[in-house]
């Protein structure tokens, strides 16, 4: 339950800073991170389990600073990969295969 708490007192502080003249730079921070938030989310998801492998006992024993230093390496890492990969695409790798499949043809993906 405190993880949940934990996780609405960052979304509150986020929804805060939005209304500041912060938000410009935020916006553009995060805009890669957003574009791309399937892929970001299943490739979290497994580097998480790639990390848990070496780490001893499940995630739910690690020390919070160990979780925070994972977290923050990974959306570095996503952030990184998303802004290079969205100079060149249109969209993250799984949204276009999604797109695809929803839309029942294939969409662009390169820029033009």
């Amino acid at each position: 339950m405190s993880g949940l708490l934990l996780a609405g007192a960052y979304l509150c502080g986020l929804a805060v800073l939005l209304r500041t003249p912060l938000r410009p730079v935020l916006q553009a921070a995060f805009a890669p991170l957003g574009r791309m938030a399937l892929t970001n989310y299943l490739t979290a998801t497994l580097l998480v389990r790639a990390v848990a492998r070496f780490m001893d006992g499940p995630p739910a024993e690690w020390p919070a600073t160990t979780v925070l230093m994972i977290a923050g390496g990974i959306l570095a890492v996503q952030w990184l990969w998303s802004t290079l990969w969205l100079r060149r695409y249109r969209q993250g790798p799984l949204e276009w295969l999604w797109r695809w499949a929803a839309w029942g043809r294939r969409p662009p993906l390169h820029l033009s």
